[in-house]
């Protein structure tokens, strides 16, 4: 897998999956389980928030500290929407809003840089200048949180993650305008015959250490942004690796 992210992966020996626009509900007994898990979590949620809001207050915490604290605090809040928006039926309350999506990785990238380095795996980034479209926030930093972290999973100590954003045009159909969104890592790559099945609802090759709800959740955000999602990958010896790359619309 080269560091190119046109071609990260060499297309010999690589199989690809596109997921486009499309409405898919949940089905009943999904839902069910959902908003009971998002009820049970609720109450510690908000603790926890409560006790950032003291901790910031009472502790006397260096600059370094006190962003940490912002973060975590950001994250717990994230957490609680998306419990929210479980119990809502995955329903937003209001439409998509104009907002900022390399600061929005930017943001993301900040908070789990330590996972990276501690496993000595070199992050690289690069934003375009000008990110700004409606998106549904919320949900979208679920998103890129998901393919971030899904990247370290499979990536080797001493390997390779890039993340981009950039300017783009829809690959096919209408060729809107909007954001190209890309993840690349020089990780072990996806099985053939897992590669159209990851987008399914607890379908995991984590064991017990994935619950499977990831990127089924990324599949429905990226639905529910009309966009579009490529995933190519690779297992094949030295050259192995994936790229997820998602198309956000701007209109």
């Amino acid at each position: 897998m080269t560091n190119k992210f046109n071609n990260p992966i060499p297309s010999s020996s690589s199989l690809r999956v596109e997921i486009r626009s499309e409405r898919r509900s949940a089905a009943p007994a999904e839902g069910r389980l959902a908003a009971s898990l998002a009820h049970e979590i609720n109450n510690p949620l908000d603790s926890l928030l409560n006790l950032l809001y003291l901790m910031k207050a009472e502790a006397a915490l260096s600059d370094k500290g006190r962003y940490y604290c912002k973060l975590a605090e950001e994250e717990v809040q994230r957490v609680s929407q998306i419990a929210h928006a479980a119990l809502d039926g995955f329903r937003e309350t209001t439409g998509p809003k104009d907002a900022s999506v390399p600061n929005l990785l930017g943001s993301i990238v900040d908070l789990y840089r330590s996972r990276f380095e501690t496993r000595s795996i070199s992050l690289n980034t690069r934003y375009c200048l000008d990110g700004h479209i409606p998106v549904y926030a919320g949900l979208l930093r679920q998103l890129l949180s998901n393919l971030l972290l899904n990247a370290a999973d499979a990536t080797p100590k001493g390997g390779a993650v890039h993340v981009r954003v950039s300017k783009a045009r829809e690959w096919s159909g209408q060729q809107r305008g909007g954001l190209r969104v890309t993840f690349a890592d020089n990780g072990s790559g996806i099985a053939a015959e897992n590669l159209h099945r990851i987008f399914e609802p607890f379908f995991t090759t984590k064991g017990s250490g994935g619950s499977g709800l990831g990127l089924s959740l990324v599949k429905d955000v990226v639905q529910k942004h009309g966009g579009s999602l490529r995933v190519r990958s690779s297992t094949k010896p030295s050259r192995s690796g994936s790229v997820f790359a998602i198309f956000l619309p701007a209109a």
